[in-house]
Formats: C-alpha cells, structure tokens, sequence
C-alpha cells in the first residue's frame, strides 16, 4: 500500500499544494515578523520624540520660573527699600518711597506675577515657594505632561522581543518547505518520510508563530 502510495501521481500533486500553501505561510509570516520590527522602529522613534517635546517643555518651564523668580526677588528688594525709606525721619526719603510704591512698585510687581500676587506662593519665612510654582507651570500643559517616552520605550522592545521569537518560526517554516521540496525529490521509498518531517515542522512552526503572536498580543493589552 505504501508503495502504491508512493508511486501515485496524487502525493506529486499534494505535494505540490503543500509547498504552495507553506510558501504563502512563510511569506505572511516574513511579512509579518517585518511590520513588527518596524513597528519597534516606530515605537522608539515615537519615545525619542516624546523626550524631547517633554525635556524642551520642562526647560521652558524652569527658564520661565527663573525669569518670574528673579523678577520677584527685585519686587522684594525694591519693597523692602521702600519700607525702610517710609520708616526713616528723612523727608525726601518719604517722598522717594512715595513715588516708588506709587509708580514703581506695581509695575514690578506686575512682572514678577503671580508669585508677588497669589498668596499661595508665599512661605513663612518671607520667600516664594517656587517648587509649587513649577508644578502649576507643568500643569498648565497637561498633553505635554501626559506624554510617557518610557511607555513607548518599554513597547518597542516587546516588538524587538516579539520579532525575535517570529523569525524563530518564520526559520522553521523555511526549514519545512526545504524538507517539502526534498520530498518531491527523493527516492520514492523516503518521499513519505521526507513529506511527513516537513509536514511536522511546518505544523510545529504553524503552533509556534501563533503562540508567539498571541502572547505578545496579551502583553500589549490587545494591540497588534
């Protein structure tokens, strides 16, 4: 019976379809172990840029918390020279401090908004909280604080890891359609043998690129 079988025109044409239907699986699956390398590409570019936005908008913020600092440390001098001029005997010092409070002052005070106006900003020792300053600087750009370069960092290696594990697979689907091809070629008493490896390993790398794909599928929280 083996030997009628091997003989047939029928296991020529089937296999035949085998190799054909295993050369379109290793083809999907080299395609698909590509769009996930690239997909890791993508991920760590989109992490780079993620950085960078968020670095450059946590500079602006210190420069711009420096900038209100250091305007608020003139108002504070500048206040407390006009207080020891009210308190002093001299007329003229009376006068200057008058036209400094009156003209002067809220202009610095201006500038140097909202730490010399917002009552929350001020400490008991006399100073200005800047710590709170710059967490409502950071605040005020929620998209920019939302953005998590470490996330993104952290998904491009579980496409590096996952394409890793798919070329595996894609390697035994390759080595399945060398044993597919050899079977056409054999001596008639080991096509069968031939054919049965290559089947096996195409079966065995057929389970192996599914797992692969529906492991990485879960950790990714269902995002291909």
């Amino acid at each position: 019976m083996l030997k009628r079988l091997n003989e047939s025109p029928r296991l020529d044409i089937f296999i035949a379809i085998i190799i054909a239907i295993v050369s379109a699986t290793t083809a999907f699956a080299a395609w698909r172990a590509s769009m996930v390398s690239s997909a890791a590409g993508d991920a760590i570019r989109q992490g780079l840029i993620d950085a960078v936005k968020k670095q450059a908008a946590t500079s602006e913020d210190w420069r711009k918390l420096y900038e209100e600092a250091g305007h608020a440390q003139t108002y504070a001098v500048t206040l407390a020279q006009v207080e020891a001029f009210e308190n002093s005997e001299d007329k003229t010092a009376q006068a200057q401090a008058s036209n400094i409070r009156q003209y002067l002052l809220p202009s610095l005070q201006l500038v140097a908004d909202p730490l010399t106006t917002d009552e929350k900003y001020f400490k008991s020792d006399g100073t200005y909280d800047l710590d709170l300053r710059f967490a409502d600087l950071e605040a005020d750009a929620p998209d920019l604080a939302a953005l998590d370069p470490q996330a993104s960092f952290k998904l491009s290696d579980q496409y590096s890891s996952e394409q890793r594990w798919l070329t595996v697979g894609v390697v035994l689907l390759a080595i399945s359609l060398f044993w597919l091809a050899l079977s056409q070629l054999s001596m008639k008493r080991s096509r069968l043998v031939t054919l049965a490896i290559g089947v096996g390993i195409y079966l065995f790398g057929l389970i192996w690129f599914g797992l692969v794909e529906l492991i990485f599928f879960s950790m990714r929280g269902g995002a291909l």
